[in-house]
């Protein structure tokens, strides 16, 4: 069972963590600004995989996600290009919070100093009585580490249509997602599947499911996400195990960068990726209007 399986150890015969491989030690080049702009789309893409309904709106000058009722965090905009004048500011503002306000949801945006413009919008938006709620760190590499020692009984799953559904189940366990989300998930899960677009992976130990990875690709770019595992198998050295394998099937697979989103403070996950060699591309925070913004205006 996994709740006694031991630890992942190297013997002295295992191989090196690096490849050796010739210009393996060369600094690779940063992500282009192409690179960075696809990555900002592709976490659009992301909150439609996880259930919600995202749309580019050129009127809002951003790309809209929404699920109403699930917070901020699965209804905002993204992707924000908006006039760089105060007055245009506050117009735009002004259109995403009555697009938000109408499902009862809270006005919110995501802001990537470097990407959204304009490039002052947190003090605007600061200004105007919002706060910042999530703190996120997106990181990428163009290489992979060396595979480290397997456990013999391990197997890695790639997941098809017939084996989603415990592929959901599976992974709502590791992130202790709520039972209710689960039909969306897998409906999301199956589309993504059967459109190409999604390949998943279950880790299992002697046939235990110890954890869980999923890459989205787009344009050239894959993105790694949903690692986790298994709370009776964590500190193990399993999810390095699992980054590493899913990294090198996502290079191996024609994909020249692949990136991640983490936790600016979760220093722990932080170290495990940069170890791996994942760097800083750019940070993102999730602005969430205040409590009294939307009654005083609409008692304007």
């Amino acid at each position: 069972m996994a709740g006694s399986l031991p630890p992942i150890e190297r013997p002295d015969t295992a191989r090196p963590r690096s490849d050796g491989a010739p210009g393996a030690d060369e600094e690779p080049a940063a992500p282009t600004r192409e690179e960075l702009e696809r990555i900002e789309a592709q976490m659009v893409e992301l909150a439609a995989l996880a259930g919600a309904t995202t749309r580019d709106d050129a009127a809002l000058g951003a790309s809209l996600v929404r699920w109403p009722g699930r917070g901020p965090a699965l209804n905002h905009a993204e992707r924000v290009r908006w006039p760089t004048d105060p007055a245009g500011v506050l117009r735009h503002v002004e259109r995403l919070a009555a697009e938000l306000h109408r499902s009862g949801e809270r006005a919110a945006v995501t802001v990537a100093p470097g990407l959204t413009e304009p490039h002052d919008l947190a003090e605007h938006l600061s200004g105007l009585g919002w706060h910042a709620t999530l703190h996120e760190l997106i990181l990428w590499t163009r290489s992979a580490a060396a595979v480290p020692h397997l456990d013999p009984r391990m197997r890695i799953e790639a997941v098809t249509r017939p084996t989603a559904p415990a592929y959901e189940a599976i992974e709502r366990g590791v992130f202790g997602l709520e039972e209710s989300l689960a039909e969306a998930r897998l409906a999301a899960i199956e589309r993504a599947l059967a459109a190409g677009r999604l390949r998943a992976y279950i880790a299992r130990i002697a046939d235990e499911p110890v954890g869980t990875a999923r890459l989205w690709t787009f344009e050239g770019l894959a993105c790694l996400d949903g690692v986790g595992v298994v709370p009776q198998a964590r500190r193990r050295g399993y999810g390095t195990l699992i980054t590493t394998i899913a990294t090198r099937a996502a290079l191996a697979t024609g994909h020249r960068l692949v990136w991640l989103e983490v936790a600016r403070d979760n220093a722990a996950a932080r170290r495990m990726y940069e170890k791996l060699g994942y760097r800083p591309a750019f940070e993102w925070d999730l602005w969430v209007e205040g409590q009294g913004t939307r009654g005083n205006r609409e008692r304007a």
